[in-house]
């Protein structure tokens, strides 16, 4: 069947647009109050158990005989039936049997070498083998292997799937990375094309290239007598080593985008896109103009005993880039939670999650891992946390559309991202309401409707050396490389008087201004030799200032498993007063 006039015209949009279309106002989204199954289920009612919305993760057909065939449209079509959208998903890496079966005479071609030709796998892989061959690395820039991913993006799109993942998106540009390849023939043709595009004659010169068009990155590196373990773990040593990585990340880029819009055009609309990931570091936010959601592991410290609050800093940083995080916790932690038998700190992942706008999957089946039992599985029970997707999906006019209210933003860029990345978990320990504006390059001025209603911007002081667009608001610019440095005026805009941890998230509805402002209310006392969180009492105090125009007169507050009720305020001055008797794991409280 010829594609509708319609679908011409959306299929090339799509292939026009390319990496910008990814967030344009017409493309599918993961909602906040979306629950997500990150597999599909393994019994069609925990679907219903869990009040589920999406299938995250949810495979394609393993081979194109009926069977398979009809097994995964009969996959999809129970999520379906439900109401929920199924995204089909692609692998990168770890289907390393599938590429082997797929090119069995030339697999070996792909695969990924270290600067001294040695063949690279996938260290997390060490356990496993398809005949007889180890998890080899392949390189996403062969061109059997390019074809292997579009041959899986057909096989999934056999359904009528909704949105496409790709897992382990980066490719070579992750083997590069972090495992100090990939050198293979087409690499290295690849990184001399990068080089004539990109650098002039003089300035390859200045790194001693004298001839382009014979230039080998191997020979060159090898000549100056750098090793594999140097091109590894010496990177600031390497001549030409950023440039190399720009490579394989532009090459990263091109890969997925391919791939999204072959599925695309297959399906004749636009999917919902997501990778394996999540904005922790500058790495991570590249493919973020080209998905509409982060889906992967975000480390919890589990093995601290304590709820962390560097998840929230992903939550944050993904609402600035415009996206969402689907998120789930690390395979170590999912091994300590298997281990250890504590369903209940799961649950304070959970609340924290959805309370800054962000999604935690369903944790029905995740992936644990240890370097003593490598792949092994977690499966959750329904009757430990359904309950708390139930009250996500009964509360979801108070999650949809929101973001962080605050007065108070703070500036990250590529510079200073790990130094600001600290100071955001400092100020979330502190219940400081802030949010983040992110761009790469701090020279380059960001949207300024993300600076709406900011009084204090707070300033790395290498970033605030290149941001010469800031010096137009120098009057709200604050200098700041700790919370130590931080005015005394900004800690005070919300209060909790409790001897007990209690985190707090002020949001508000950009799309209808008379829509309540909500208040999540997080208990984080967590008991590890009971595996529950102890209630408390508690008062949290916010200033009048934050609301700005808005005058506050009611309160309502909803919990998990419990009635919803009217919530007394008191008002002192330029203070609003809340206080919650038996405050359990999570309370929404809904101010008007």
């Amino acid at each position: 069947m010829k594609p509708s006039i319609k679908h011409v015209f959306v299929l090339s949009v799509i292939s026009l647009m390319g990496f910008t279309l990814a967030h344009a106002e017409e493309r599918p989204s993961i909602h906040a109050s979306d629950v997500v199954f990150m597999y599909a289920a393994s019994s069609p009612k925990q679907y219903d158990d869990y009040s589920g919305t999406v299938v995250g993760w949810g495979g394609l057909c393993n081979s194109r005989d009926q069977k398979s065939v009809e097994s995964f449209n009969k996959r999809v079509a129970e999520a379906h039936k439900r109401g929920m959208r199924y995204c089909g998903s692609v692998n990168f890496l770890v289907d390393f049997g599938g590429y082997i079966d797929f090119a069995p005479d030339n697999f070996k071609e792909a695969i990924s070498l270290d600067l001294e030709g040695n063949a690279i796998c996938v260290p997390w892989l060490w356990d496993h083998k398809h005949k007889g061959h180890p998890s080899y690395w392949f390189c996403s820039n062969n061109p059997s292997y390019q074809k292997f991913f579009l041959d899986q993006a057909k096989r999934a799109c056999l359904a009528p799937i909704d949105g496409l993942h790709i897992d382990d998106y980066g490719g070579s540009s992750n083997c590069s990375s972090y495992m100090g390849g990939c050198f293979c023939v087409h690499c290295m043709k690849g990184f001399r094309e990068y080089l004539k595009q990109n650098k002039s004659k003089e300035e390859l010169k200045d790194y001693g290239v004298t001839n382009i068009d014979d230039f080998d990155y191997g020979k060159f590196l090898r000549g100056k007598g750098f090793s594999a373990d140097d091109f590894k773990h010496k990177a600031h040593t390497i001549p030409l080593r950023g440039e190399f990585q720009d490579f394989q990340n532009e090459q990263m880029k091109i890969r997925i985008t391919e791939v999204y819009e072959y599925a695309e055009k297959i399906r004749g609309k636009a999917l919902v896109r997501s990778v394996n990931s999540s904005a922790s570091s500058p790495r991570t936010v590249i493919p973020s103009p080209i998905i509409d959601y982060f889906c992967g592991e975000i480390p919890q410290d589990a093995a601290s005993k304590k709820v962390n609050a560097q998840p929230v800093f992903v939550y944050r940083m993904v609402e600035a880039l415009g996206d969402r995080q689907t998120a789930t916790a690390s395979g170590q932690d999912w091994a300590w939670i298997k281990a250890n038998d504590k369903p209940g700190f799961v649950r304070a992942w959970i609340a924290q999650t959805y309370a800054f706008g962000s999604v935690f999957m369903v944790p029905h089946r995740q992936w644990c891992y240890t370097k003593e039992l490598g792949t092994h599985w977690y499966n959750g029970k329904p009757e430990d946390f359904a309950d708390l997707y139930q009250f996500v999906q009964k509360n979801k006019a108070l999650f949809d559309g929101y973001k962080s209210l605050t007065r108070t933003a703070v500036i990250c860029s590529n510079d200073d991202f790990n130094a600001t990345k600290k100071l955001c978990i400092q100020m979330t320990d502190a219940n400081i309401p802030h949010r983040i504006v992110y761009m790469a390059d701090a020279s380059t001025k960001p949207d300024m409707k993300q600076l709406a209603g900011i009084d204090s911007i707070l300033v790395h002081p290498m970033t605030l050396a290149k941001a010469e667009w800031l010096n137009k608001l120098k009057a709200q610019v604050i200098e700041c490389k700790n919370i130590d440095s931080l005015p005394q005026s900004l800690k005070t805009d919300i209060r909790c008087k409790t001897e007990n941890d209690l985190r707090v998230s002020l949001r508000y509805n950009t799309e209808d201004d008379k829509a309540p402002i909500v208040c999540h209310v997080l208990n984080q006392n967590y008991d590890f030799d009971n595996d529950s969180i102890t209630p408390i009492s508690a008062t949290v105090q916010i200033s009048k200032k934050i609301f700005g125009a808005r005058t506050i007169s009611k309160a309502t507050i909803h919990s998990p498993n419990s009635e919803s009720r009217n919530l007394k305020i008191t008002t002192d001055g330029d203070v609003i007063s809340l206080s919650m008797t038996n405050q359990g794991i999570w309370s929404i409280i809904e101010l008007q």
